[in-house]
C-alpha cells in the first residue's frame, strides 16, 4: 500500500495535543469564598511531573480521530504486488543507436547526455543497463553489475561511453530489440521493465525481425527521438559497376581495353533544402567532375564521370552531412595466371593446332590475366596450371607432372594417341588402363551424357547452357579398365564427368595428391572436334581456371559488415583504412567495420614450394545504402510490429511529469475509494468521543 498525498501523514502527529491536554487538567480560575469551607482544610494541589493521565478511553478516542483524519486526507492507495508495471522499482535498459547515422550533426553527443541524464536521475533502489547497437548489440553495463554497485553507475557510464563512437554499420535495431529482451534476468521479474531508446530512428533502420518474435506483455519500449537541427542531405550509393572487357567467344576474336562503367544513385531527402551537387573523382580536374541539381525527395542513377587519376574515391559535395558522400571502388587488379602448354610451340598460329585456340581464348580479363607459355618442356618454375597435347614426354617429364600435381598443380591432358597411356598409367597409377583408337566407322560422335553437377562443369550447372548437341568429334580415344564391366569409368582413381552417344568417357579427373588431373578423350581442334569453334569452349575454359583457384567471376561489392572473401584454408594478413594489421589463421574470418579499402595479403597458391610468394588483394568496402535515407520515423511505426510503447502513465519518474504520476495514481485511487471507509470510521470514532466527553462530564466525584 502506498499513498497518493504522503505528507498529510505528519498531520497524525497533532495527537500530542490531547495527550498534553489531558496531562495539564488546569484548576479553575475563578474563586468564589463560602463561609462554609473554612470548616474544611485546605489541600495542596498536585504537581504536574506527578499528575496521572485519567479518562484512558476519551484520549485514545480523541488521538484515533485525528490519526484517522490524517490517514484519509494522505488518501491511501492500495497496489497488487503481482502487477509489475505498479511496482515502484523500475529496470531500465538505455539502448544507444551507434550506427552510420549517427554521425550527424551532433546527434551523438546529445545522446550521451540523455543517457547520462537518466543514469543520475535513478533511483539506487532502481536497475539500470547500459548498451550500444548498430547491426548488432554490445552490452556495456549489465543489470548484474548495477544490481552490485549501483552507485557506481554515475561515473562508470561515462567511462564506458568514451570508449565508443558512431560506427560505419547499419541499424539493425530489430536485432537489437530481440536481444535487448534478454538482458532482462530473473532479479527484474518483479521491476517495471521499460528499455529507452536513444536514436534518430532513420527510414534506412531494419525491423523485419520484429515479425518473428512475441514482445513481452511486461516490457514497454519509450522511444527518445532525435532530430538533427539540419535536415538537408545528399547521399550517394553505388549502383553498379560493370566490365566492359569482352572475354572472346570466338577463336579469331580479340579482347577490349579493360575498363569499367561505374553507375551510382544518387538521392536527396524529402525535408532538404539543398538542389545543387557536384560529383568527381577525388584530385580530378574540374572538366570530369558532374554539376547538376536534384529536387528533394528524388534520386537518380547516373553514370560516373571519367576517371583520368584513377581515383579510388568517388565524392558528392553539396551538403554538410558527408558520411554517406563517399564511394571507393578497389582499382582493376587482374589476378596473373601461369599457363604452360606442354607441346610444340610454334604451332600457335597453325590454325588446326591445339595452341592456337587456347592462345585466343585465354584472353586477359578485368580480374584474370592469363599468361600462357609454350614449350616442349616443363618451366624452371612450375606455373599454376598445365595444358598437354600431342607432347611426347619421357620418364623424367612424367616424374616431374606426377609431382606437379601432388604439389597442388592442375593438369589438363589432351590424349592423342594410344602411346599416351604410359603417361597416365604414371599419373594415376593404373598399370591396367589401356587406351585404343575410337571406332571411326561412323561419321562423328556426340555427348550422350554429362555430369553437369560437377563442380569441374560448373559453367553449365544453368539449365539453359545444357545443350550440347552442336558438338561433333570426329575422332576420339577409348579409354578401358579390364577388370571394369562398364565403358563409363567410375573408378576410385578416375571419375567420369561426361561420355559419348556410345557409352565411351569422354572427360575424366581424377585427383592426385593435392591437385586435379583432367583427361579428354577427344582434343578441342579442328582435327578432333568442333569444340573450339563452339560457345561451350571458353566458359568451360574459365571454368576449370575458377577450379584451380583463379575466379573469373569479378569481385562483390562489399559493404560494412560483410565478411571479406577469404580462402579458409590458407592464413591472411589485412590492412584495414585506418592501417591496423590484423593476422588471420586458416579458417577464421574478417567481418568489415571500417569503410574504405583493404588490402588482403595471402600466399600465392602456386604448387611449387619454391615459387611460394605473397599475393596482395585490394577490396573496396562501402556505407551500407539504407544509411542515407535519414528521413525520420514516427515511434508508432514500431507499434505495428507488436511492441508496447511506453505511455505517459508508464514512463518513469525520470521522464515523466509529476502531475502525469498523480493523474495515474488518482484515477486509480478513485477507482479503490479506500479512504470512504475511513470517513466512516472517523464519524464513527467522532460520535463515540462526544458521548462518552459527555457522560464523563456529568459524574464527576465530589472530593470529601
Amino acid at each position: 500500500m502506498t499513498w497518493l498525498f504522503p505528507l498529510y501523514l505528519a498531520g497524525a502527529a497533532a495527537i500530542i495535543a490531547p495527550i498534553l491536554l489531558h496531562l495539564r487538567r488546569r484548576p479553575p480560575q475563578d474563586r468564589v469564598e463560602f463561609s462554609s469551607l473554612l470548616f474544611l482544610d485546605a489541600q495542596t494541589p498536585v504537581p504536574v511531573s506527578k499528575r496521572r493521565l485519567e479518562n484512558w478511553l476519551l484520549l485514545l478516542l480523541r488521538c484515533l480521530a485525528l490519526i484517522l483524519l490524517a490517514l484519509m486526507f494522505a488518501r491511501p492507495l492500495l497496489r497488487s504486488e503481482s502487477a509489475a508495471a505498479t511496482s515502484p522499482d523500475r529496470a531500465t535498459l538505455i539502448l544507444i543507436d551507434r550506427s552510420a547515422s549517427m554521425r550527424r550533426d551532433d546527434l551523438w553527443q546529445r545522446a550521451l547526455d540523455e543517457a547520462k541524464r537518466t543514469a543520475q536521475s535513478a533511483k539506487l533502489t532502481d536497475r539500470v543497463a547500459l548498451a550500444v547497437f548498430d547491426q548488432k548489440l554490445t552490452p556495456l553495463w549489465t543489470f548484474e553489475e548495477d544490481r552490485a554497485s549501483p552507485a557506481s553507475r554515475t561515473t562508470e557510464f561515462p567511462t564506458r561511453l568514451a570508449a565508443h563512437s558512431p560506427s560505419w554499420s547499419a541499424t539493425h535495431l530489430d536485432r537489437a530489440l530481440i536481444d535487448a529482451v534478454a538482458l532482462f534476468d530473473t532479479n527484474t521479474a518483479s521491476l517495471k521493465k521499460h528499455i529507452l531508446l536513444i536514436t534518430d530512428l532513420q527510414e534506412g533502420t531494419h525491423l523485419d525481425a520484429l515479425r518473428t518474435i512475441a514482445w513481452p506483455a511486461d516490457l514497454r519500449l519509450q522511444v527518445h527521438r532525435l532530430d538533427p537541427t539540419n535536415p538537408d542531405n545528399l547521399s550517394l550509393a553505388l549502383a553498379a559497376s560493370e566490365s566492359t572487357t569482352d572475354t572472346p567467344a570466338r577463336p579469331d576474336a580479340t579482347a577490349n581495353t579493360q575498363a569499367s562503367t561505374i553507375r551510382v544513385r544518387l538521392a536527396n531527402n524529402r525535408d532538404s533544402r539543398l538542389r545543387d551537387f557536384t560529383l568527381a573523382w577525388k584530385d580530378a580536374p574540374k572538366s570530369d567532375s558532374i554539376t547538376a541539381q536534384l529536387q528533394p525527395g528524388a534520386s537518380r542513377i547516373l553514370t560516373a564521370p571519367p576517371n583520368s587519376t584513377n581515383a579510388i574515391t568517388l565524392t558528392l559535395t553539396g551538403d554538410t552531412q558527408d558520411f554517406d558522400n563517399h564511394l571507393y571502388i578497389a582499382p582493376p587488379q587482374p589476378r596473373t595466371v601461369r599457363i604452360h602448354f606442354l607441346g610444340d610451340a610454334t604451332t600457335r598460329d597453325e590454325a588446326a593446332a591445339p595452341l592456337y585456340y587456347l592462345s585466343r581464348a585465354l584472353q586477359p580479363t578485368t580480374t584474370l590475366a592469363p599468361a600462357l607459355s609454350a614449350d616442349q618442356k616443363l618451366p624452371a618454375q612450375n606455373p599454376d596450371i598445365i595444358f598437354l597435347s600431342g607432347a611426347t614426354t619421357n620418364a623424367e617429364t612424367n616424374t616431374a607432372l606426377r609431382d606437379f600435381l601432388t604439389q597442388g598443380g592442375f593438369l589438363v591432358h589432351v590424349i592423342a594417341s594410344p602411346t599416351d597411356a604410359t603417361l597416365i598409367k604414371a599419373l594415376t597409377g593404373l598399370n591396367d588402363l589401356t587406351i585404343t583408337d575410337g571406332d571411326t566407322t561412323d561419321d562423328y560422335r556426340m555427348l550422350g551424357e554429362v555430369n553437369t553437377a560437377h563442380p569441374l562443369l560448373k559453367p553449365f550447372a544453368d539449365p539453359r547452357l545444357r545443350d550440347f548437341t552442336k558438338f561433333r568429334f570426329w575422332h576420339h580415344r577409348v579409354i578401358t579398365l579390364p577388370n571394369h564391366k562398364s565403358p563409363i569409368i567410375n573408378h576410385k582413381s578416375l571419375e567420369t564427368l561426361a561420355s559419348f552417344d556410345n557409352g565411351h568417357p569422354a572427360i575424366l579427373t581424377a585427383r592426385i595428391g593435392k591437385g586435379t588431373l583432367i583427361l579428354l578423350a577427344s582434343g578441342w581442334h579442328p582435327g578432333d572436334s568442333q569444340f573450339a569453334l563452339s560457345t561451350k569452349f571458353v566458359p568451360l575454359l574459365y571454368g576449370w581456371l575458377a577450379a584451380a583457384g583463379f575466379s573469373h567471376d569479378p569481385a562483390a561489392s562489399l559493404i560494412v559488415g560483410d565478411t571479406l572473401p577469404l580462402d579458409a584454408t590458407q592464413s591472411h594478413t589485412i590492412t584495414d583504412p585506418d592501417n591496423k594489421t590484423h593476422t588471420l589463421k586458416p579458417g577464421q574470418t574478417f567481418t568489415t567495420e571500417l569503410i574504405g579499402l583493404h588490402t588482403i595479403e595471402s600466399p600465392s597458391p602456386s604448387s611449387a614450394k619454391a615459387t611460394a610468394g605473397k599475393r596482395q588483394q585490394t577490396v573496396a568496402v562501402n556505407l551500407p545504402p539504407d544509411e542515407g535515407r535519414v528521413l525520420p520515423l514516427e515511434p508508432q511505426k514500431l507499434a505495428d510490429y507488436g511492441i508496447k510503447l511506453a505511455s505517459a502513465v508508464d514512463l518513469d519518474a525520470t521522464t515523466a511529469s509529476a502531475d502525469q504520476q498523480r493523474l495515474s495514481a488518482t484515477e486509480t485511487e478513485q477507482r479503490q475509494r479506500s479512504w470512504w471507509w475511513i470517513l466512516l470510521g472517523l464519524l464513527a470514532v467522532l460520535l463515540l468521543e462526544t458521548w462518552f466527553a459527555g457522560r464523563s462530564r456529568h459524574s464527576i466525584p465530589a472530593t470529601a
